[in-house]
């Protein structure tokens, strides 16, 4: 018998050799994107394309990566998604709202929702009409696109375990269509992005920026005299390391949210909740006392966010080098179709409902809203800052005052994770009903609140 002592020995020299291989991706991954013109241009991140690469070193492809490394390397994003939704609230300090931006506050925060309930509901009507009947897809596919656009990789992979657990959604194939969809998504968002960033510009839609735009000038490298502070010291190192420091309170965050999950089980008598999304309850009960002591001061949300981003660089690298190529080929029609659809409608939630409901700006307000719910935040900032490179409109500044509303919640948050477990007890066309209708009604609030009547697109 072999002893425990040893066993948790070879665990742990297992999980350090698995991170060390997605480290060696992601450095390699970081040199191409660096070099390759193409890349740069299209914003593609050193994750994305280190976990293709990883793709293509594993068990179906060259192989380099056998399949049982390539298994436990796609376990670690389940576990980096409880890191990075435990870091979502920790260091956030309050905040008054800007005055005069109440109403497109509301107005950005809807637009969020619409977006959200739109991309279940639609799907999951695809599903009940399409794909489910036709197809033979599980109608758990409808959640699918709102968890891989609006979620991105990170919510993708850390419903994985969610999808594979028997006693939970028990659907594997959503394991590796999830990073699929968002991969679908996250491009999207790039080149989507861009091309309707230098259609704007020929239409005068832009406020500010009056010339096509590409990646070719962006910078990348920072040389030092140039570097900024990526976070700050906030205690003295002969007290504590301050990251070490920061991580002590992830890890009360996560074990607070360890104990929700667990009363749970004892009250309701349900054990099949996921830790992710109430680790990030717990920094949020973790952060609303903390901000009203003077411990405030002994944390810095900059190193929150480092913390979180590099949780997530795993987690990308992790989530798309271990999907799983025959079941993305057997889905490939529905897959095909529902991006389609998904693209079309994003675009026509942009150039439709945002210039009917912000007052100014509509454009720079409309693209970080269309990159965040296609591709990740990254991509939503990337996309205002093409267009508004000094930030000298609200749309950044707004979007911010929305984000306490709507991250915690969709695009990642509670009610993603709730989206499959509706469709479960609902049906995919009694929840395709019910979210579009949702959006309908908000859209219906929006216009008796704030509908532009005498909108104008072009700015210039």
């Amino acid at each position: 018998m072999i002893p425990v002592e040893k066993i948790a020995s070879s665990t742990m020299q297992n999980i350090l050799l698995y991170i060390a291989i997605i480290g060696l991706l992601l450095v390699i991954a970081t040199l191409i994107r660096l070099k390759v013109p193409f890349l740069r241009k299209a914003f593609i991140p050193a994750s994305l394309l280190a976990g293709v690469i990883g793709l293509i070193a594993g068990p179906f492809a060259l192989n380099i990566i056998p399949q049982d490394m390539m298994s436990s390397i796609g376990a670690l994003p389940g576990q980096m998604i409880t890191v990075v939704f435990a870091c979502m609230l920790l260091g956030v300090k309050k905040k008054e709202k800007a005055k005069g931006m109440v109403k497109d506050s509301f107005a950005g925060l809807a637009w969020c929702y619409i977006a959200s309930f739109l991309q279940v509901g639609v799907v999951c009507l695809l599903c009940a009409v399409l794909f489910t009947p036709l197809l033979g897809v599980n109608p758990l596919f409808g959640s699918l696109f709102e968890i891989g656009f609006a979620g991105g990789h990170g919510t993708a992979g850390g419903m994985a375990a969610v999808f594979q657990d028997p006693a939970l959604l028990n659907w594997p194939d959503g394991a590796d269509l999830g990073p699929t969809t968002a991969t679908i998504g996250l491009l999207s968002g790039i080149f989507g992005g861009m091309i309707l960033i230098n259609y704007g510009v020929r239409k005068r839609y832009t406020k500010l920026l009056t010339e096509p735009v590409s990646g070719s000038d962006a910078k990348e490298v920072y040389p030092e005299s140039t570097r900024e502070p990526a976070a700050h010291t906030t205690i003295s190192f002969d007290v504590v390391e301050p990251f070490a420091l920061h991580l002590g309170l992830i890890g009360i965050s996560i074990l607070i949210g360890y104990v929700i999950v667990q009363l749970f089980g004892i009250v309701f008598g349900y054990k099949g909740l996921p830790l992710f999304p109430f680790a990030m309850i717990g920094g949020w009960i973790l952060n609303g006392i903390i901000q009203r002591t003077a411990l405030k001061d002994l944390f810095d949300r900059a190193i929150f966010q480092r913390i979180q981003g590099m949780a997530l660089e795993i987690l990308v690298v992790g989530a798309m080098a271990s999907i799983k190529i025959p079941v993305v080929i057997a889905y490939w029609l529905p897959l095909l179709i529902g991006s389609v659809v998904m693209i079309a409608l994003m675009v026509f939630i942009f150039f439709w409902l945002t210039p009917r409901v912000f007052t100014n700006n509509w454009f720079e307000h409309g693209i970080i809203r269309f990159g965040v719910f296609t591709g990740v935040a990254a991509i939503g900032y990337m996309l205002l800052r093409t267009v508004d490179p000094k930030m000298e409109t609200d749309a950044g500044t707004v979007y911010a005052l929305g984000c306490p509303f709507s991250s915690p919640f969709i695009g990642g948050g509670l009610i993603t994770t709730a989206y499959p477990y509706i469709i479960l007890s609902m049906g995919a066309l009694s929840t395709g009903l019910v979210f579009c209708a949702a959006a309908a009604v908000l859209i219906l609030l929006l216009r008796i609140f704030c509908w532009n009547k005498s909108f104008k697109l072009e700015q210039r």
